[in-house]
C-alpha cells in the first residue's frame, strides 16, 4: 500500500488572515450593506456587531479545529474526526455548496459593478481569471487576495472618511 503525498505548508499567518478576511470583507459588504441596512434601519450598527462576534466566533473555531487537526480536508476532516464519516462528509459538501454560491455571489457583485449591462459576462470572467490563478498555486492566489483586500480596505476607508468629513 503506497502513501498519499502531503500537501506542503507554504502559507505563512499573515497570508492566511489576508485569505481569512479576504473570504470574510469581500465583495459580500457592497453588495448586503445597502438592503442590510435598509431592513435594519437605525439597529444596523448592533447588527454589525453581532455578525463581527459571529464572525470571530468562526474564525476562532476553524482556526482551533485547524489546530487539532492539522490535515488537507478542513470542514470535511473536522466533521469526520467530531461527528464521524457520514456527518464529515455532509460538512464537506456543505462547504463546497457554500462556498460556490458565495463565490458567485461576489462575481455577480463585481459585474455589477465593473459593467453593469455585462454582469454576468463580468462574472464569468472573474471566475475564470480566479480559478487560473489558483492553478498557478497558492502563494499566486496569497497575493492576489492580499491585492483585493488592499483595495476592498482603502475604498472602505475611503467612504468612512467621506462619511465622517460630510455633513
Amino acid at each position: 500500500m503506497t502513501q498519499q503525498p502531503e500537501l506542503r505548508r507554504t502559507l505563512g499567518v499573515f497570508d492566511a488572515v489576508v485569505i481569512g478576511l479576504g473570504s470574510m470583507v469581500g465583495a459580500g459588504i457592497f453588495a448586503a450593506l445597502g438592503p442590510a441596512a435598509g431592513a435594519a434601519g437605525s439597529g444596523l450598527l448592533v447588527g454589525l456587531a453581532v455578525a463581527a462576534v459571529v464572525a470571530y466566533c468562526n474564525a476562532t473555531a476553524s482556526a482551533r479545529l485547524a489546530a487539532r487537526y492539522p490535515a488537507s480536508g478542513g470542514t470535511y476532516v473536522y466533521g469526520r474526526e467530531r461527528l464521524g464519516e457520514f456527518w464529515g462528509y455532509l460538512a464537506g459538501w456543505a462547504f463546497v455548496v457554500g462556498k460556490t454560491a458565495s463565490c458567485a455571489a461576489m462575481a455577480l457583485t463585481v459585474g455589477a459593478y465593473v459593467w453593469p449591462g455585462q454582469a454576468h459576462a463580468v462574472a464569468v470572467a472573474a471566475v475564470v481569471l480566479l480559478t487560473a490563478v489558483n492553478y498557478l498555486g497558492v502563494q499566486k492566489s496569497a497575493w492576489l487576495t492580499r491585492g483585493i483586500v488592499a483595495v476592498v480596505l482603502a475604498v472602505l476607508a475611503a467612504v468612512v472618511v467621506a462619511c465622517l468629513g460630510s455633513g
